[in-house]
């Protein structure tokens, strides 16, 4: 090998090796700076969600505190109560005032329980309006999310008191849209996706990807 090829290799390897060496230091600089940050914004993005849906629930409860003494709800609570040879009759009362209260606040889902947690009456926004739900086994929780009929809704309560004493309970809820949030968004029960607003991704690769979170995280 002649002298001048000695020389250019000697020269060209180590600053090819610097380069490379360099190259992928900036790469891997890069690549952790960029996951830094979308995992601030990730965070940003679900503490201002978590106001905002602290806000939207408070809200909420103060509206429903003023319909649970509602004298007209009460009145048909009292009839669905103490009439039970017409209790089908008294159902279908408070289902048309559920059904007022829902189309005047904009609910999308609304029913009464007893302090047992047995369903009384509800109903839910259809195309040409409200109709009644079955009641077999309607629970949904007092706060958090409800899937009944293959939609999803976003429901809280309040309980609903008589001369001091508590004689039912009343929920409500509203469509849930994971995409009314504008960032990528998925809500998981049990692991299992319920519903997701992420681009290119399919169920089953969002809760392998999530498997590994700790559910407070």
């Amino acid at each position: 090998m002649r002298f001048a090829t000695r020389t250019f290799l000697s020269s060209f390897v180590p600053f090819a090796v610097l380069l490379a060496i360099s190259f992928w230091a900036i790469r891997a600089s890069v690549i952790v700076t960029v996951r830094d940050g979308l995992r601030t914004s990730v965070r940003d993005n679900q503490v201002a969600l978590a106001r905002e849906h602290a806000r939207n629930e408070t809200r909420d409860r103060k509206l429903l505190q003023g319909i649970a003494e509602n004298p007209t709800l009460k009145a048909g609570l009292q009839l669905l109560a103490t009439e039970p040879n017409a209790r089908d009759q008294a159902r279908n009362t408070v289902q048309d005032q559920l059904s007022e209260i829902g189309d005047s606040l904009g609910f999308d889902f609304i029913m009464v329980s007893g302090v047992q947690q047995e369903s009384h009456a509800a109903v839910v926004r259809e195309t040409g309006g409200f109709a009644p739900l079955n009641l077999i086994h309607l629970q949904p929780p007092e706060q958090g999310f409800f899937s009944v009929d293959d939609r999803l809704y976003e429901v809280t309560s309040v309980p609903v008191y008589e001369a001091g004493a508590q004689v039912a309970t009343l929920t409500v809820g509203s469509r849930f849209d994971v995409s009314r949030f504008g960032v990528p968004a998925v809500l998981l029960h049990k692991g299992a996706v319920i519903a997701a607003q992420m681009r290119d991704l399919a169920p089953a690769q969002i809760e392998k990807a999530l498997a590994a979170c700790a559910p407070a995280s």
